[in-house]
């Protein structure tokens, strides 16, 4: 029996031609399969710690308490990329709340006063994400600025802060 007969059937069953087209398509499909399958930049990314404080004035005693170290924050109105913008690492209470302001104001002067019952945090948070020409981008999607005031959130507390500084 011959491989290929006097018609151009392979084995007698298929047609040389067909098995062309049957490599062709099988080609292009593995090719296409891995163009769409690669990572998308032209370099390497490599996403690295970034450190950041958040500052939330006139938080009242009982959401102060419930921000913990561990805990994970999140915003409320910007994606984030449906993870969290990164880990709680240190909490510190910048205003004692038993001192008053208006005890101290014994010259004349006037200035605004802390609401009773409420503390500024320092909320140090760790995140992974991307530095970029002095950009910070958080999971790549959220952009970290300095005096961006935004809504948090932890499992156990909501607030207002504001970034106030990022460590490098």
């Amino acid at each position: 029996m011959k491989i290929i007969d006097r018609n151009g059937r392979l084995f007698g069953k298929i047609s040389v031609i067909d098995v062309l087209v049957i490599l062709v398509v099988a080609v292009m499909a593995a090719a296409l399969y891995f163009k769409n399958n690669q990572a998308h930049t032209g370099t390497a990314v490599n996403e690295r710690l970034i450190t950041f404080q958040i500052r939330a004035r006139g938080v009242d005693d009982y959401v102060a308490d419930a921000v913990l170290v561990g805990d994970s924050i999140y915003d409320q109105s910007y994606s984030s990329g449906g993870r969290a913008l990164g880990e709680i690492t240190d909490v510190q209470i910048e205003r004692d709340p038993g001192a008053k302001l208006a005890d101290k104001l014994t010259d004349g002067t006037v200035a605004l006063l802390e609401a009773e019952d409420t503390v500024d945090l320092l909320i140090t948070v760790e995140g992974w994400g991307l530095v970029t020409d002095g950009r910070y981008s958080i999971n790549r999607v959220y952009d970290l600025g300095i005096n961006s005031s935004r809504s948090y959130f932890t499992t156990r507390a909501d607030f207002t802060g504001t970034v106030c500084d990022i460590l490098d």
